[in-house]
């Protein structure tokens, strides 16, 4: 079916290798492209597109999205919609394993991605003030308690285990305050991280524009650093490094006081709301290790985030 539709869209005849499949997405290689699956009503292979072509127009080092025949970035069914993609040479790194060149090189193109888009119309907003209230936290804790009080009568260890640990996080960012309107929101990427570049030597492509939209800029800026750095593997986060990351990204999109001082509890509570959900033996092969040290950070911060916060405040005063 799949192979029939790339031909009779983009004219393509090689023959189709599954490289990956998961959260109903598959991937395969199809000679010198991507073809990405996803389910019919998952992301917006239209609007990635568009972004991607911006910003190949601005020199950002992204993919390029084939049009079909037909002039569109995506073919749909009714059970699927796909799209086409340059394949781009390299590895993709594995997570907290950047050299201190990647680092920097992470934050530059972060820096310069966001700079770019201000130049695009605003998109969909991601992660507004509609997650971050108090009582969306409240909510989730008490999801979570009576998932946790199923699994005590089931006698589920690994499980209760997992879910107590859920609600002692839902019950420490319900005491947050975040207000959106200090927040500094771009067009964005959506879901930078070390697992959506590609190194070829020195030279990084960011791939994977399929969630692209708008939101606070500090969670990409750390959230990509703790998934790359090599000092935050154990889940405590290196605040030096993540200074000199910040810095980096400064050259070209500005971030306020309040952003800096907000960065660790804005990634603290959309993680603990938006990450993966118990049980964890559901996660696929793919994402074990991200979610593994999103998971460890998560728990030194639970310990630590009014330190971090603190001495990102001072970056501010810099």
């Amino acid at each position: 079916m799949l192979s029939k539709l790339l031909l009779e869209h983009y004219g393509l005849e090689d023959k189709l290798e599954l490289l990956d499949s998961h959260f109903g997405t598959e991937i395969y290689r199809c000679g010198q492209y991507i073809v990405k699956t996803l389910p019919p009503r998952a992301g917006d292979l239209e609007n990635e597109g568009r972004v991607t072509d911006f910003l190949l127009g601005h020199g950002i080092p992204v993919a390029k999205l084939l049009k079909t025949n037909q002039g569109a970035y995506q073919v749909q069914t009714s059970d699927m919609k796909f799209h086409v993609q340059e394949f781009i040479e390299g590895e993709t790194p594995r997570v907290n394993t950047a050299p201190d060149w990647m680092l920097e090189k992470m934050a530059d193109l972060l820096g310069k991605m966001h700079l770019a888009l201000d130049g695009c119309e605003p998109m969909k907003i991601n992660f507004g003030e509609d997650l971050f209230r108090k009582s969306r936290a409240k909510r989730a804790k008490r999801h979570y308690a009576k998932k946790l009080r199923e699994a005590k009568k089931q006698n589920d260890d690994v499980l209760v285990a997992e879910l107590e640990e859920r609600v002692k996080h839902l019950r420490r960012i319900a005491k947050f305050r975040i207000d959106t309107r200090k927040l500094t929101y771009r067009n964005s990427h959506g879901d930078f991280h070390i697992g959506q570049v590609i190194a070829d030597g020195e030279n990084l492509t960011v791939i994977d524009w399929t969630t692209a939209c708008r939101l606070p800029a500090c969670l990409e800026v750390i959230r990509s650093y703790v998934t790359a750095a090599p000092a935050c593997a154990d889940g405590e986060i290196d605040c030096e490094g993540l200074k000199a990351y910040i810095r980096c990204y400064a050259k070209h999109a500005t971030l306020s006081a309040y952003d800096l001082q907000m960065m660790p509890c804005v990634l603290y509570f959309q993680q603990i709301l938006c990450h993966y959900s118990p049980p964890y033996s559901n996660i696929a092969e793919t994402y074990q290790p991200l979610f593994e040290t999103i998971n460890r950070v998560m728990n030194w911060l639970y310990e630590h985030i009014e330190g971090l916060s603190m001495e990102l405040s001072k970056e501010a005063l810099q």
